[in-house]
């Protein structure tokens, strides 16, 4: 659970070309990379050679099986055909399972070389405690060895202190002798040492970030590869993610985090959130997956198996300065399947008791609004970047102990498809649905022509939403975001 530095790290080989790329880029404005896997990128501020491939392990590059078709509702079909389609899904839920099994066993690896090299790191530091301390204790007793020559008349004190004696005597002799060749091999044999320590440190920083890439990818095929539903519980159920579904939560919701505007004074703008995720918690529900894979299915019928248009770029102004970068670089895509669908993970801020009442029921655009208003209509409200949910994210109050720390709230991390939006510049609070055909509302940003500072993505129907996760992070002491400074 590390304290955000807006962290960055690559991933690998996913469904498809585009979405390698997405988590293949940090955020950057320049030059997008191409598909190919050989850019550099950067975790934790320090930058390297990708190589396309993060463990060594060829299991890493399997593509994910292409999903059978949808059981047509059942309509006209056998019980033979039926269990054929329903021994199908399962096969392919199995095969799901073991990629990530396999993800997860190659993470312990890394984690395992890791921790072996920062504990030579750490012995090395040790042995060079060690040798200072001798190569102090061989210098003191050369000083003392000409301490006890020059008192015996080597050299004249003629009333001179001891020390600028001992000074003197020092420097004769090392101008007539040189340094002792003991202490010489010492100190070589120091910086030698110092030389290999900081190489093992390298070495560890390195298998710690492709600890973490292979995290990241495992974490998002466990995000994003839809399970049969027959997997899951029909009543909602909440428990606690695995570690690499928790990287992945934690590294996607601190590189969202960016600037937003004083409530006090809107023409100055916070710094970054600082801010540490403590529980990431899994959501499961049958009727959810069914309602929103049907939905789904309805869909790419309607697109007659053809991909929508990808989202338009995103261009943001942060105080006088203006960012453009691609949508797929900011946005996570979540397609497990060859169309585009503008299958999308967003986040979402409410109260602890609209939050129930989600996991109940999933969420309904009828209430949207209730106490914060509706700028764009009555739809369900995301975004992309996580700071934006924090003022209307619900909090435990105020933690004035140094132990609980600061502020903490709580978000949702959806599934959501996007279809074709329709991207909206004015304010609309009376629209109840998307303009025809189109499935989603996008809030264009000021810098686009829009009126709002960060996008807002707008859905009007519970189906096209499939809740994930729940976030619970926690503001530090010295976080200065919108809602500490309000």
């Amino acid at each position: 659970m590390a304290v955000n530095q807006m962290p960055t790290p690559s991933a690998l080989k996913w469904p498809d070309a585009v979405q390698e790329s997405w988590l293949l880029c940090p955020k950057r404005t320049h030059t997008w990379p191409s598909s190919d896997c050989e850019n550099e990128f950067a975790v934790f501020g320090q930058a390297t050679q990708w190589t396309g491939d993060c463990s060594g392990v060829d299991d890493c590059k399997q593509e994910i099986p292409e999903e059978p078709a949808m059981c047509d509702k059942g309509v006209g079909k056998s019980m033979e055909e039926l269990m054929e389609e329903n021994a199908k899904f399962k096969q392919l839920s199995d095969t799901q399972q073991q990629l990530i099994a396999t993800l997860q066993a190659q993470l312990r690896a890394q984690e395992v070389d890791t921790e072996s090299l920062r504990q030579l790191a750490a012995w090395q530091e040790k042995a060079m405690i060690s040798m200072r301390d001798q190569v102090q204790t061989q210098s003191s007793s050369e000083d003392e060895k000409r301490w006890r020559n020059a008192s015996n008349g080597d050299v004249e004190e003629d009333g001179r202190d001891r020390k600028e004696t001992v000074h003197q005597v020092h420097t004769v002799h090392a101008a007539k002798n040189g340094t002792p060749k003991s202490l010489d091999k010492l100190k070589s044999k120091l910086a030698k040492m110092s030389t290999e320590t900081t190489l093992y440190r390298e070495q560890a920083d390195a298998h710690a970030m492709t600890a973490l890439a292979t995290a990241v990818r495992a974490g998002w095929k466990a995000a994003c590869v839809l399970p049969h539903d027959s997997t899951l519980p029909s009543q909602t159920s909440v428990s606690p993610a695995d570690r690499t579904e928790f990287s992945f939560v934690e590294w996607l919701f601190t590189r969202s985090l960016v600037r937003h505007r004083q409530a006090k004074d809107p023409s100055l703008w916070c710094p970054v959130p600082r801010v540490k995720v403590l529980h990431v918690e899994k959501i499961e529900n049958r009727t959810f997956l069914k309602r929103y894979v049907q939905r789904r299915e309805e869909l790419f019928e309607e697109r007659a198996g053809h991909s929508c248009d990808p989202l338009r770029d995103i261009k943001t102004w942060i105080g006088k300065s203006m960012t453009v970068r691609r949508s797929i670089e900011e946005v996570c895509r979540c397609s497990d399947s060859g169309v585009n669908l503008n299958e999308v993970l967003l986040f979402h801020g409410s109260t602890h008791g609209k939050i129930n009442g989600i996991l109940n029921s999933g969420f309904d655009p009828r209430y949207a609004g209730l106490g914060t208003g509706a700028m764009f209509g009555q739809g369900s409200y995301f975004a992309h970047n996580a700071s934006k949910c924090f003022r209307y994210a619900g909090d435990d109050g105020f933690r004035t102990s140094s132990e609980t720390g600061g502020l903490r709230q709580c978000v949702l991390l959806v599934r959501a498809f996007l279809g074709n939006p329709h991207y909206q510049e004015h304010m609309c609070p009376d629209r109840r649905m998307p303009p025809a055909n189109t499935h989603s509302v996008v809030a264009l940003t000021k810098a686009e022509g829009g009126c709002v500072d960060h996008r807002e993505y707008v859905l009007y129907e519970k189906a096209a939403i499939l809740p994930l996760y729940i976030i619970e992070f926690e503001h530090l002491p010295d976080c200065e975001c919108l809602v500490c400074c309000a």
